[in-house]
Parts: structure tokens; sequence; C-alpha cells
């Protein structure tokens, strides 16, 4: 090559990366820069609220985070003083669907905008009634062509046929399992195995999901905890209601939730389980609120939930409502006693160094989404943990079972700006994590009660 052509190189070289500069400046200078000024913030690490702080979000992510922020011309500045700044909420067990009429149907009209509204920015839905329409919802929305929270799926259940859910499709084998996992593991997030699956299958579906690098969790009841940890489960669904071993052998009529009633947690059995869960770092998600849900005394999490329902829904369930279903007052009763009993549960698991998360499974139509989930931090508040651990449990905590912690999780620098402003203070009234105000998700910026209007007569 002569010295012309090389410099001629080295000029196209130069110019190259000079556009490319210039272009990569003036996409920067059209990211939109917002500041919330004023406010106290709750960051997800577990550390008291800090007062008088500012946010800088530039694009979507998070630019600055401190007292003295200096923040550039042009930016939007949002006076928050007064309010509480939180990281986004992550709904661990966010299912997607619920029998608003006679059938089962995927809510994904009204769910997606609700959990926003709340302030959920990201949900893990541990099995889908429609798995294809979910993996869609989530392509939908990372395209911007849906609005919603950030969605993880587990995709179809793993059960043994006839699973105890009609819809659900179960298998007959370890090597169906395998089929079925194989026609998946490529759209999934998560596994979920549920109440029949057998240990082979479990067995073969556990070891393809672990080489693949995909996680698992369970509703479990053929396979006990114990036995489950053992055979290295990463998490646990819904606590002591669905640990086999902690019921065994009932007697004909004997209630399940009256044994979890007057269950002894500092047994040998329990107390072993513990360790193995504390032990193998598993994710107790327990979910406390869909089984409040099922009593008869219990208030909505939010008491116009049934505007968001379609005229027809809302007939069905005012009909449902004007002539209930006999109730066992003893069954009524041990089912209270037993969430008292699974409190306790969530708490010596936090004490002894477990990992909580918050779910709310909200396949009951009085669990609005988003709603339910400050339900259930309420519900770790009652368990004994602190409001800002209770906080953490959604936050944090939750990215990191997700392996997300890096962008997602806490109010820091460099992380995706997923915030939520709020009014009041959850560090001394964990209600006012419900006030929601600002929702912000990957620093776009949403309109709660805007969100909730576009939800109105969508459930079907």
């Amino acid at each position: 090559m002569n010295i012309v052509s090389t410099k001629y190189l080295v000029h196209l070289i130069l110019c190259a990366a000079l556009f490319f500069v210039s272009a990569v400046n003036q996409l920067y200078a059209q990211e939109r820069v917002v500041a919330l000024v004023g406010g106290t913030i709750i960051d997800g690490t577990g550390r008291p609220p800090l007062a008088g702080y500012t946010i800088l979000i530039r694009g979507e992510r998070i630019a600055a985070v401190g007292r003295k922020v200096k923040i550039p011309k042009g930016a939007a500045v949002l006076d928050v003083t007064g309010k509480t700044v939180i990281p986004g909420l992550i709904d661990m067990h966010g299912h997607m669907y619920v029998r608003a009429t006679g059938p089962q149907r995927s809510q994904f009209e009204a769910y997606p905008p609700l959990y926003l509204a709340g302030g959920v920015t990201t949900v893990r839905s541990p099995g889908d009634y429609e798995p294809g329409g979910m993996v869609a919802l989530r392509e939908r929305i990372e395209k911007g062509k849906a609005t919603g929270p950030r969605i993880f799926t587990a995709g179809p259940y793993f059960d043994h046929d006839p699973s105890q859910v009609g819809w659900i499709k179960g298998v007959n084998s370890p090597d169906e399992a395998l089929e079925t996992f194989n026609q998946w593991k490529d759209r999934i997030d998560y596994v979920k195995f549920y109440t029949r699956i057998t240990e082979a299958e479990f067995i073969a579906v556990l070891k393809a999901a672990h080489k693949a690098g995909i996680h698992a969790t369970g509703h479990l009841v053929s396979i006990t905890a114990t036995r489950a940890i053992e055979l290295g489960i990463d998490g646990l669904e819904h606590g002591i209601f669905a640990m086999s071993e902690l019921t065994p052998n009932l007697e004909k009529g004997q209630y399940r939730n009256c044994v979890l009633a007057d269950l002894d947690l500092n047994t040998p059995l329990v107390e072993n389980l513990i360790t193995g869960i504390v032990k193998k770092r598993i994710a107790i998600d327990p979910t406390i609120v869909v089984y409040q849900s099922l009593h008869p005394d219990f208030e909505p999490v939010t008491s116009d939930w049934l505007k968001y329902f379609s005229p027809e829904a809302q007939a069905y369930q005012t009909k449902l409502r004007s002539s209930p279903a006999k109730r066992n007052a003893v069954a009524d009763e041990c089912l209270k006693r037993a969430i008292q009993t699974q409190l306790r549960f969530v708490k010596k698991v936090y004490d002894r160094g477990g990992i909580i998360i918050a779910g709310t499974d909200p396949v009951i139509v009085t669990l609005t989404p988003g709603s339910g989930l400050h339900r259930e931090l309420k519900n770790f508040v009652a368990a004994g943990l602190t409001p800002v651990e209770a906080i953490k449990a959604a936050t944090l905590v939750a990215a990191t079972v997700l392996r997300r912690e890096k962008d997602l999780g806490s109010i820091e620098r460099g992380k995706l700006a997923d915030l939520v402003v709020v009014g009041g203070n959850p560090a001394t009234r964990i209600e006012d994590v419900g006030n929601t105000e600002m929702v912000f998700k990957g620093g776009v910026q949403y309109d709660p009660a805007a969100l909730r209007k576009s939800a109105e007569g969508q459930i079907k």
C-alpha cells in the first residue's frame, strides 16, 4: 500500500470515528434528563431512609444520587419534597390470569397497567395460562408496543398428567417432560413445578434447566420441600402451605389448615427444613395475601376493585357475592390461624438469614395487581420485618433472585431508572407504599391514575 492510499485510509477512519462520536453525542443530547429533587429515598439496600436527596435520570438509567447533584441545563426538574422515592417493586408471583366470569382467561389488557400503576415495574410469572401469549406480551412491552412491567415468565407449568388443575397440560414421563422443556427453554426465564410432578420428571427437567442456566421454583405437594431442596431446587412458593412433609398422614375429615394452625415451628422437622432453606439459599415466596383472600373476612386490596371488570364480569361477580357458598366455621378459623403460623415461619426463616421475597398470586378477583403487593408488604411487617426490610425483600432481594441485581432492585448510579414516588413515608407507615404518584420504568415516566383509568372495564 503506497503513502497516498495509507493517508486516505487514515482519513476515512478518522472521519468515521468523528461521525460516530457526533452521532453518539446527538443521541445523548436527545435523551431525556430528569431530576427528582428534595425527596426522601429508601434505596432498597436496607439502609435507613435518606432525606433531601436528588436522583438524576439520564435516558433509561440513574446518572447520579445524592444531596449535592449537579443538575444539567435543560433537565426536567420534579420537586418531590415531602415524598418518598423507592425502587420499582418486583412481584415474584405475578400471574396475569383470573376467572372473572365462568372461564379462566388471561388478562393481558388490564393486568400490565395495573401492576405498573402500583409501582410494580417487574413481574415474575411462575406459570402461565397462555404461555405463548405471555411471551408475546413480554416482547410487545420490550418493544414499546404495550405498556406494562418488565416480565420474567416460566411459561408452561411442569406437572404430571392429570394435573390438579384441569387446564394444565401434564406429562407422563421424564422424556415427555424434557421434550416440553426443550420446546420452551429458549423462551422462558424460569421453570415452575406443580403439585403432582413425579421425582423422575422433576429431576430430568431440573438438571436440564440448570444446564441451560435457568432457575426453578415450585408449588409442590408430591415432592416434599425437604426433598426438593436436596435435589437442587432454587425456590419454593407458598411457604408452609405447599410443604407436604408438615402435614403427613392426614386422617379422613381432618383439615390440612388445622394441622398447620397448630404447627410447632421448633420441632426438629421444621428446624431441619429451615436449615436446608438457609444453607442452600432457597428463595421463599410465601404469598400470604392469596391465602388471606380465601377467608370470608378478607378486605379486597383496593375498595374499587370491581371497576376494572367488564360489565359482564361485574354482573357475574355481583351475582356470585349475593348468594355466597356455605362456609365451614371450623375450616375458616383454622385458615386464619394457619396464616399466623405462616407469618411466624417467615420471620423465623428471615431471622436465620434466609431469603424471603414478595409475591401475590393474583388469581383471586379481589387481589388487584399492584395493590396486592402493597398488602403483602404489610403482611411482612406484621410478621416482624421492618418496613425498610420489607421493601428490600420486594426490590433488591427479588432482583438478586432474578440475577438482575446489576440493573434492578435499588436506587444506585448506573442502574435502570425503575423508581416509584409515593406520598408519605413507608419507612414509618408501610401502607404509604401504595400512595403511588409517579412511576418510572427504565427512565420512562408513567401516571398511575392514567394507567388505572386505562384498565377500567378490561378484566373479562
